[in-house]
């Protein structure tokens, strides 16, 4: 669960981009996923980190790691209790689907997927 001393930081549209935290005499900014954008700054600067990474990244696929295997993921939800993800079913409708929760703060399981020409079996990328 996100501390409830990190402060919510909105956009225009009042949609939570990530978090505010105190850092010795500065912020750090924190992503939806409660894990830091950069080193601790003055507010404005942690302000600015959180504007320019946005929400985007959120619609990224991820792996996260299941009893040590890599699994492809996509976000469904994000709270400031939980991470929940979908296997990345690449849009099939019938494939078998499985869902995963992962506490906030993230500690690591959850992390950002190579380009699908990264993997191996599927050739490379040039």
């Amino acid at each position: 669960m996100i501390p409830a001393d990190w402060i919510p930081h909105r956009r225009a549209d009042r949609e939570v981009v990530g978090y505010l935290r105190e850092a010795g005499d500065g912020f750090q900014a924190m992503d939806l996923f409660g894990r830091p954008l950069g080193e601790p700054a003055d507010w404005l600067e942690a302000e600015e980190a959180l504007e320019a990474h946005g929400l985007a990244w959120l619609s990224e696929p991820f792996l996260l790691d299941v009893d040590g295997r890599d699994v492809r993921v996509r976000v469904v939800e994000a709270t400031p209790q939980r991470i929940r993800v979908k296997r990345d079913d690449f849009g099939d409708v019938r494939a078998e689907q499985a869902f995963w929760e992962v506490p906030v703060p993230e500690t690591g399981r959850l992390r950002p997927a190579p380009p699908l020409t990264e993997w191996p079996g599927l050739g490379s990328a040039g």
